[in-house]
């Protein structure tokens, strides 16, 4: 469904755009000196909503709101507490926004492991139309919602940003918007066609700032001897901590909807590994129910057995802990943690 634009339609619409959040209008005079904090001074991010247009702003608390998914269902935004969200404002006719997607889903998947989701808004727009873009279009990593009425965009759209726009959901093409766990707005991007990056280099330098320092939810390491030898068997532990505040689900979740953690070891020509061996699950509450998880520590045992004509040397054994962190009130996408040890066969 990808488009050809005329050069007279491409021009239309960047004028169009140019004309949103970060037009003459709304630029502030040159920051001095002690104003090198704001935001707006960073590099990437000089088109960030200020003071004087409004709230919401960074510091607020995102209004929430619940959408129809392109795939269908619906979400809410309050049911991603637990999470950081990026929120982005798209249509379809926006040639801006079409350059765009694709970057927007390698902004989800380089962050998807530190618990950043990303949500795709479209405003305005005949939902079949854009159920058909989204699904030749938007990357399955990135959920595609639309606002019909363009309520939720009128909500998010500063009231003295564009004053001159009747229709306050036009002001919010094209944004960007950094929600943190708590559901507390640290991030508010318009557009900048006068610097356009459909890359999103200022939006990823925030998340870095924000996200990248953070430990991650489940954090990955190996204990193994350093020496095996032929024709005998060992053993080695994965071990999984995991951050307070969240839980994975036990090796034999509770119902099939859940995703079990699974640690799983590639054998090598000279080493075979052996059924894990999981602890005892950990009860958890949800609603009335108890439901078997992992929280805490989380120790793995690994059989292994070394082939008796196995030649001499060292042997890196390789795997993986697949694992869903999930809080309380959400649950982050599975990701695979890679991890390695290296044995020394004699």
């Amino acid at each position: 469904m990808k488009r050809s634009w005329s050069p007279e339609l491409f021009t239309a619409a960047i004028v169009g755009i140019a004309s949103l959040g970060c037009g003459a209008g709304n630029r502030a005079p040159a920051s001095s000196p002690s104003q090198a904090a704001n935001v707006w001074d960073r590099p990437g991010l000089e088109s960030a909503v200020r003071p004087e247009m409004g709230r919401p702003l960074p510091g607020d608390a995102a209004p929430d709101f619940e959408l129809p998914v392109a795939g269908g269902g619906n979400m809410r935004l309050g049911s991603l507490r637990g999470s950081w969200v990026v929120v982005h404002f798209t249509a379809t006719w926006c040639p801006y926004c079409d350059a765009e997607v694709v970057h927007l889903g390698e902004l989800a998947d380089a962050y998807s492991a530190r618990g950043v989701r990303v949500l795709l808004i479209d405003v305005k727009e005949d939902p079949g139309h854009f159920i058909g873009y989204a699904r030749d279009n938007v990357p399955a990593v990135v959920v595609p919602l639309y606002d019909v009425s363009g309520e939720t965009a009128s909500r998010y759209a500063p009231p003295y940003a564009q004053p001159s726009f009747t229709d306050r959901a036009q002001v919010m093409f094209d944004s960007t918007l950094i929600v943190d766990p708590e559901g507390v707005i640290r991030l508010f991007l318009f557009s900048n066609s006068a610097r356009f990056d459909p890359t999103f280099r200022g939006v990823r330098g925030e998340l870095e700032r924000l996200v990248g320092s953070a430990s991650p939810p489940v954090a990955v390491s190996v204990s193994a001897p350093e020496t095996v030898h032929r024709g005998s068997e060992s053993t080695f532990v994965v071990h999984a901590a995991i951050r307070p505040g969240y839980h994975v689900m036990s090796n034999r979740p509770s119902s099939p909807y859940y995703i079990p953690t699974v640690v799983r070891v590639d054998p090598t020509d000279a080493i075979d590994p052996g059924p894990s061996s999981y602890p005892p699950s950990i009860g958890f509450a949800l609603g009335e129910s108890t439901i078997a998880t992992y929280q805490g520590q989380l120790d793995v045992t690994v059989p292994i057995r070394v082939a008796a004509g196995a030649p001499i040397g060292a042997r890196v054994m390789r795997g993986s802990v697949r694992v869903q962190a999930c809080t309380s009130s959400t649950c982050l996408a599975p990701v695979s943690l890679p991890f390695q040890t290296k044995l020394q066969v004699e």
